[in-house]
């Protein structure tokens, strides 16, 4: 892999107790930055932490259990993290656990509640929050860790569909806002990836044929194969350095080359 070196930059990773998250924020403690992990499961921020243990990575880390369908929630994550690290957030990840699938016909208020909250609003008020600090030390980076759904909408995907595009309109807005003061804002669209929710939503949706269902997908996709979380971590890295400078307001397909949209 490729040395980086995020040396005396903090960085705020949501849901990163495990899949992608976890990753990116394992690759940044390990290139010298300091990490902010987050999430709503006790158990998995526990195995986060016994995972980075054994790295030897744990010392410029520190973990926050938090709900992020809630705004209030987002803004007490916020000034909990630059409390304890006594520093400003230099580069944020937004991130979130996906929508569960539903039919547009079955979902319910509630259910365009809690997505809207937590795979939007989220990403949202977190960006506004980090983004003064930013401007202050004319330098920052937001990356939005959404899907490519959000370019090309799937069937039973509706919650998911609304919110990864709302995602991409709100980063390319703000990209054009907030980037004169060297802070870029760029988004991630992710194809499948072998982590414990596609595991989960194969299992719900082809009754446990997991094995069938994965070589079936992989054979659909140009590179043959679905992705592992490391695979993303070069590319997300490289954008958080100051020599990504010029690439802003992008929306970077990361999917082995399955979506068929030119832009």
């Amino acid at each position: 892999m490729i040395k980086f070196n995020f040396t005396n930059k903090l960085a705020l990773v949501l849901a990163s107790s495990k899949g992608i998250g976890f990753e990116l924020a394992k690759e940044l403690a390990k290139n010298n930055a300091y990490v902010a992990i987050c999430g709503r499961n006790s158990k998995n921020l526990l195995s986060a932490k016994n995972k980075l243990k054994k790295m030897g990575i744990l010392k410029k880390v520190k973990f926050f259990k938090t709900d992020l369908s809630k705004t209030r929630n987002v803004l007490k994550l916020h000034k909990i993290v630059t409390r304890n690290f006594g520093k400003n957030i230099d580069i944020l990840i937004n991130n979130s656990g996906g929508p569960e699938p539903k039919m547009i016909n079955d979902i319910k208020e509630k259910d365009w509640d809690y997505a809207l909250n937590n795979n939007l609003k989220s990403f949202i008020f977190m960006s506004l929050k980090v983004l003064p600090a930013m401007k202050k030390n004319k330098w920052g980076r937001i990356i939005n860790l959404t899907s490519s759904t959000a370019k090309e909408p799937a069937e039973k995907m509706a919650l998911s569909n609304v919110t990864r595009a709302g995602v991409l309109a709100f980063s390319k807005t703000l990209s054009r806002e907030a980037s004169s003061d060297q802070i870029t804002i760029n988004s991630i669209l992710t194809g499948g990836v072998l982590t414990d929710r596609l595991f989960e939503l194969i299992k719900k949706n082809n009754k446990g044929k997991v094995k069938q269902v994965l070589k079936k997908i992989s054979s659909s996709i140009p590179v043959k194969h679905i992705a592992n979380p490391t695979e993303f971590v070069q590319l997300i890295l490289f954008l958080c350095t100051k020599e990504a400078s010029y690439v802003n307001g992008t929306a970077i397909s990361v999917d082995g080359g399955s979506s068929k949209t030119l832009f």
